[in-house]
């Protein structure tokens, strides 16, 4: 070790009397303190779960329940529509008739083009011969 023959130019110097029962005498009250702040800490920390957990619950939780659907103006329109003919039906009739809606998807509707043609690579040997003159 460096810096040892620097200790053995040192003088020893004694213990004062009663020095290590006094130091034996605080063992166990650290221990205890040691134990405590764990315990502590193991609170704040279960706290701390606990507190991210319900507000995970508070926060995402509506966004998860089921929400009513809102109607758009087409759905209102067809809902409250009367049948073809001019009779007004009544409300027994009326509950029975169920609306028919069919989206429609756009986007499926266009290709996609592509600016640069389309290229196909050829990733392997095409001649029977090997050339020499290929120089990688």
């Amino acid at each position: 070790m460096e810096g040892h023959e620097l200790f053995v130019k040192m003088t020893k110097v004694t213990a004062p009397a009663g020095f290590e029962e006094a130091v034996l005498a605080k063992l166990p009250a650290a221990r205890k303190e040691r134990a405590r702040v764990r315990r502590t800490n193991f609170r704040y920390a279960f706290a701390g779960s606990a507190a991210l957990v319900l507000a995970g619950f508070l926060l995402l939780g509506p966004s998860l329940s089921e929400k009513e659907s809102v109607l758009t103006f087409a759905e209102r329109e067809a809902l409250s529509a009367t049948p073809v003919g001019g009779r007004t039906s009544s409300s027994a009739n009326r509950s029975r008739a169920v609306p028919v809606f069919e989206t429609m998807d756009y986007a499926s509707e266009f290709r996609s083009t592509s600016v640069q043609p389309q290229a196909v690579y050829i990733l392997e040997q095409v001649s029977e011969s090997v050339s020499s003159e290929i120089i990688y």
